[in-house]
């Protein structure tokens, strides 16, 4: 199957008859079979984009410590509209705005074909960690219990938000790339003139490649908003109320 596939219910049943319950179900259906048949292997270079990441900047900050007030300085200024002062549920909801927020322009990344540019999500997320990790290092901080009380227990559910995003990201970019190639082609034999013979069958208008090409695309498009509405924004969520309600309780 290919990227561009779609990902249909295994009892076929439509849409428009489903209860919610069912509608519900057919859903993660479809999106056991999107991950099985898309996603996974791409979630394994997204989870290696966010090791390399880690690890390239934690040594660089170890060994280049004057460096990293001014990295610092740049995270800080990102997080700005995050205020750790309010009550726990105003830092959840905030929180949750922002990691959601970031998630959408790393699928809508994906829209660029080929480039497959949501991968520089996991990554900078990743040297951020490793900035924070070598920050904490060189004020003599316990690192280790550092990750395990401050980013454990939300960072399980916000990382794997963030890799299945980049994972929706890099499946749409793929899945872009194809339609626009496989258009690019039609475009450039119909210049040299090669579809000037009538379609086999009267039936079939000239323009059902187009049609079957953008229904192509239009499948990509479905498993991504499924996919981001039924696992990201779900993740994003428990991940921001663990932050706001737990997290800030353990030491």
């Amino acid at each position: 199957m290919n990227d561009t596939d779609p990902v249909e219910a295994p009892d076929g049943t439509p849409p428009e008859t489903a209860s919610p319950a069912g509608l519900l179900r057919r859903l993660w259906r479809e999106e056991r079979a999107a991950w099985r048949t898309h996603y996974r292997r791409y979630f394994k270079y997204a989870a290696r984009a966010l090791g390399f990441g880690f690890a390239a900047g934690f040594l660089y900050f170890m060994f280049w410590p004057a460096r990293e007030q001014k990295a610092f300085a740049y995270v800080v200024k990102a997080l700005e509209d995050i205020s750790v002062e309010g009550p726990p549920l105003t830092l959840a909801l905030t929180l949750f705005y922002h990691n959601a927020r970031a998630s959408v322009v790393a699928v809508a990344a994906g829209a660029v074909p080929f480039l497959f540019l949501p991968i520089l999500d996991p990554f900078i997320n990743g040297g951020v960690l490793g900035l924070i990790c070598s920050i904490s290092k060189h004020q003599g901080l316990d690192v280790p219990r550092l990750l395990l009380t401050q980013v454990l227990p939300h960072g399980i559910f916000e990382l794997t938000a963030v890799l299945y995003a980049t994972s929706v990201g890099l499946y749409l970019s793929m899945g872009t790339g194809k339609a626009a190639a496989a258009a690019w082609r039609r475009r450039k034999v119909r210049r040299a003139g090669t579809l000037s013979a009538p379609p086999a069958s009267p039936e079939i208008p000239e323009d059902e490649p187009d049609r079957g090409a953008a229904s192509g695309l239009g499948s990509v498009l479905h498993n991504v908003v499924r996919s981001f509405v039924l696992v990201v924004l779900p993740l994003l969520l428990l991940a921001a109320f663990i932050e706001g309600f737990i997290t800030p309780g353990l030491r």
